[in-house]
Order: structure tokens, then C-alpha cells, then sequence
């Protein structure tokens, strides 16, 4: 890879991060929504270092935004990048807790709900697959609509994630894959 390539991939990757960071940095007043486009640099790095994962996702649709019909599934995946097993969506998209959420309440609103979308409860009672051990539930987050906890932590999908085996948030702006 030349020098100029990699310099721009690198340019790229901090201001991501750096977008990142002001969406979750705990202000939920912003007005400044980030772009949803994905640049080149951050695709292959995201599907170049995280392995697919190894849940068989049920027929239903995935539950990724407040329009969702159907009740939200929560399964298990086993994860080789992180080494251990985590919760997944339907479409086998990681799912992840906010270590600033109290429980049975989200502190994450405004952008940082655009870059970390709340899992949706959907028409019915969230359901759960095998090794699913926890209770999931779904509280009233500030904005009215329903969102999916797992042992009463709001559950979130990342932006950058993409498709199903990526964990690309686990450990970004205290956002971690959440687990059994």
C-alpha cells in the first residue's frame, strides 16, 4: 500500500473515532447528526479483522429501528474476535450495553441513539433463543418509544457494525457487546 493510501485510511479512521467519541460524550443536545455512510477505510477494516458469526438467525426480520413490525429476538452468538459468546439480534448484529445507562434507563439519546440504535421492542413481548438466560423486557426510553433490555440493561446495535459477526463497538465509548 503506498504512503498517501495509508495516510488517508489512517486521517479517516481517527475522524470516525473522533465522531464517535462527540456522539456518546454524554450531551444529548447536539445538533449534529453524523453521517450514516460508511467510508471505504472503516468497511475493510471492520471486514478484515471480525469473523462472521456462528448464530443461525431465526426467519423473523431484524428489530434495528423504532419502525421494526415484528417483536424484537435476542440469541447468542459465539464471537471469535472477542473470545466469548454475546447477545445477538435476528440478523446476527451484535448487541451491546452502555455502562452510563442506569438500569431500566437510557442515557443514550440524540446522536448518540443515531450511532448506537436502541433495539426496538417491535409489536410483542421481545423473545428470547437457546442460551438465552437472562429476562428481557423493554422500557420507555425519553422519546416514547420501546426499547429491549436484557437483566433490565437497555440493549443497542453500533452504526459501523453493518452485518451480522461484526463487534467493532465492544469496548468504544463504554459501549460493550453484552453477554449472556
Amino acid at each position: 500500500m503506498n504512503k498517501r493510501l495509508s495516510l488517508f485510511l489512517a486521517s479517516t479512521g481517527l475522524l470516525i473515532a473522533l465522531s464517535i467519541s462527540a456522539a456518546c460524550g454524554g450531551s444529548s443536545s447536539s445538533t449534529t447528526t453524523p453521517t450514516p455512510a460508511r467510508t471505504a477505510a472503516s468497511a475493510t477494516q471492520a471486514s478484515s479483522t471480525t469473523p462472521a458469526a456462528t448464530a443461525t438467525p431465526k426467519a423473523s426480520t431484524a428489530a434495528t429501528s423504532p419502525a421494526a413490525s415484528a417483536s424484537a429476538t435476542v440469541l447468542t452468538s459465539s464471537n471469535a474476535t472477542l473470545g466469548k459468546t454475546i447477545l445477538v439480534n435476528s440478523a446476527g448484529l451484535t448487541l451491546y450495553t452502555y455502562a452510563n445507562d442506569a438500569s431500566g434507563t437510557s442515557n443514550c439519546t440524540g446522536t448518540c441513539a443515531t450511532v448506537w440504535p436502541p433495539l426496538p421492542e417491535g409489536t410483542g413481548t421481545p423473545t428470547s433463543g437457546p442460551g438465552v438466560t437472562g429476562t428481557l423486557a423493554a422500557i420507555t426510553r425519553s422519546d416514547g418509544t420501546k426499547q429491549v433490555t436484557y437483566n433490565g440493561a437497555p440493549l443497542y446495535t453500533f452504526q459501523s457494525d453493518g452485518s451480522a459477526g461484526k463487534a467493532t463497538g465492544d469496548g468504544v465509548n463504554s459501549f460493550h457487546a453484552a453477554t449472556p
